[in-house]
C-alpha cells in the first residue's frame, strides 16, 4: 500500500506539471492609452488643420503592434523603454472599409519605459503635415482669390448660382452653398483657370469640410486632344452636420494619362421627389507629396 500511494502521489506531481506546461503563467502586459488626438497646421501656408482621424496606427519599435479605433487602451508584452509611433488613421473616402494611415501627416514619435502591468498615456498625439508638401489648390472662401472673386464658379451645366454663406460656416466668416429647387435643380461649379499639374505615381488628396442634405457628385475635369474630359470620383451620401473628407486621387490621375492638367468639379442635381437640396463646403484642400 505504502508504494502505491508514493506511484500516486507521484502520478498527480507530474500531472500538475505537464499542466503548467500546456497553460504557462500568462505574462503580464503594459498598456497604453490614447484618448485624443490634435492636428497642428500653419493657416498661412498650409491651410486648415480640420482633421477626422479616426484610429491609431500603434508601432513599437518599428513593428506594427496593431490598429485601434480612438480612444483606446491597448496592451503591449514587450517590455523596458521602446519607441512607440503612432499614424494618423482615416476612412480613406469615407469609407469604414478602406481603413488606411494618412500618408501626408508624419508620424508621432515618444520613446517610453512599458512595464508589466503599469500603464502610460499618450497624451493627444500630435500630427503635423510633412513639411515639403505641394498645396496645389486651397480654397476657404474667406477672402477673394481670383481677381474680384472665389476660385470657383459654375458650368454651362447649372441654372443655379453659387452662394457664399455668412451664417452657416464651419469655421472663418464665409463657406460655399451650393443649392438647388424645383425652379433651378442644377448646380456644378469648377476651379477656375486652367487646371493643376499633377504628378502621377504620387500620393494626391482632396481635402474639404462639408454637410449636405442630399447626394452630390465630386470630381475632375480636364482637356484631352479630343476634347473635355469628366472624371467622376466620390459620390457623398447625405450628412446633416460638418463632416470631413479625405479624398484619394491618386488612382484617377495615374490612370487619365492623356489629362495633362486637372480641374475639381462638385455637381448637384436635386434629388428625385424633393422640393430643394443643398451642400455647404470649406477648405477645399488638393495636397500631394
Amino acid at each position: 500500500m505504502p508504494i502505491l500511494k508514493s506511484i500516486a502521489f507521484l502520478l498527480i506531481l507530474s500531472f500538475i506539471g505537464s499542466c503548467n506546461l500546456i497553460n504557462p503563467a500568462e505574462p503580464i502586459p503594459a498598456y497604453i492609452e490614447i484618448d485624443d488626438y490634435t492636428v497642428s497646421a500653419n493657416y498661412i501656408t498650409q491651410g486648415t488643420n480640420s482633421s477626422k482621424v479616426k484610429d491609431a496606427w500603434v508601432y513599437i519599435d518599428g513593428a506594427l503592434l496593431g490598429v485601434y479605433q480612438l480612444p483606446c487602451k491597448l496592451p503591449v508584452l514587450k517590455q523596458g523603454v521602446k519607441e512607440i509611433r503612432v499614424g494618423a488613421g482615416i476612412l480613406e473616402n469615407g469609407i469604414a472599409s478602406t481603413r488606411s494611415v494618412y500618408p501626408l501627416y508624419k508620424f508621432y514619435t515618444e520613446t517610453r519605459e512599458l512595464k508589466s502591468g503599469e500603464t502610460i498615456k499618450l497624451n493627444a498625439p500630435n500630427f503635423e503635415y510633412f513639411p515639403s508638401l505641394s498645396y496645389t489648390y486651397y480654397e476657404d472662401f474667406e477672402s477673394d482669390t481670383s481677381g474680384g472673386g472665389i476660385s470657383m464658379d459654375t458650368t454651362n451645366n447649372s441654372n443655379a448660382n453659387l452662394q457664399l454663406e455668412t451664417v452657416d460656416v464651419f469655421e472663418g466668416q464665409r463657406s460655399l452653398k451650393l443649392e438647388v429647387n424645383s425652379a433651378q435643380n442644377s448646380i456644378e461649379c469648377i476651379t477656375v483657370g486652367n487646371g493643376y499639374l499633377l504628378n502621377r505615381g504620387r500620393d494626391i488628396y482632396l481635402e474639404m469640410d462639408y454637410r449636405c442634405n442630399q447626394e452630390f457628385t465630386v470630381g475632375l475635369r480636364g482637356n484631352t486632344s479630343s476634347g473635355e474630359k469628366t472624371i467622376p470620383v466620390l459620390i457623398f451620401n447625405t450628412n446633416p452636420g460638418w463632416n470631413k473628407i479625405y479624398i484619394n486621387l491618386s488612382k484617377f490621375v495615374n490612370a487619365n494619362f492623356d489629362v495633362s492638367r486637372f480641374k475639381i468639379y462638385l455637381n448637384m442635381q436635386l434629388a428625385s421627389g424633393a422640393s430643394s437640396g443643398f451642400v455647404y463646403v470649406d477648405n477645399v484642400k488638393l495636397i500631394s507629396n
